[in-house]
């Protein structure tokens, strides 16, 4: 949210409530890491594992804001006037893949690849982001989604393996980047 003002800089709350939602959304990747988990575990077991991962969940967004609402000086970083008109374009792009990409892969009876092409989507979109908000571990969690995604690719699809290592790779990335982003401003 930037006015007239603050034009230009990338404000600290901005920089807080998109770390927040980056935890929100690794805490969905991390729910398909537990179903992978549901070959092996049944039943309380199971039921317990679901219960750790909110847990976990709950934790790593309060610490990420705990670690965004430090009092310390914050680093202004430059980004384009224009760079929430790229955001809008940019997250409207993914949208628009993730959709097209679960209307192809079920239109082909493709299901179980859905999560990896969401995943891939996801990374590749991280990349513009980094160039226009001078966020440079947007790089990095581009490139590891990215990799992640192509990676469970491999895997036979829908798997147990595939669930675990895209569920829990994903929300692992995700949290690390919205803790150095919440961290670092």
């Amino acid at each position: 949210m930037t006015d007239e003002s603050s034009r230009g800089k990338l404000s600290g709350d901005g920089r807080l409530q998109g770390a927040v939602i980056m935890s929100a959304f690794a805490s969905m990747w991390e729910i398909l890491g537990v179903s992978g988990l549901a070959p092996q575990v049944q039943g309380p077991a199971l039921f317990s594992a679901f219960a750790a991962a909110v847990l976990v969940a709950a934790a790593a967004v309060a610490l990420t804001v705990r670690l965004g609402t430090r009092t310390r000086p914050r680093r202004i970083r430059r980004v384009l006037p224009s760079s929430l008109r790229i955001f809008r374009l940019v997250n409207i792009g993914q949208t628009v893949a993730i959709v097209g990409a679960v209307f192809a892969l079920g239109r082909f009876d493709l299901w179980d690849y859905i999560p990896v092409a969401v995943c891939l989507v996801v990374g590749l979109h991280f990349l513009p982001l980094a160039r226009f908000f001078a966020q440079p571990q947007y790089w990095w969690t581009g490139g590891l989604l990215t990799s992640l995604a192509l990676a469970c690719a491999l895997l036979p699809a829908g798997g147990a393996d595939a669930r675990l290592l895209l569920g829990f790779g994903a929300a692992l990335a995700l949290w690390a980047t919205a803790a150095h982003v919440a961290h670092r401003g």
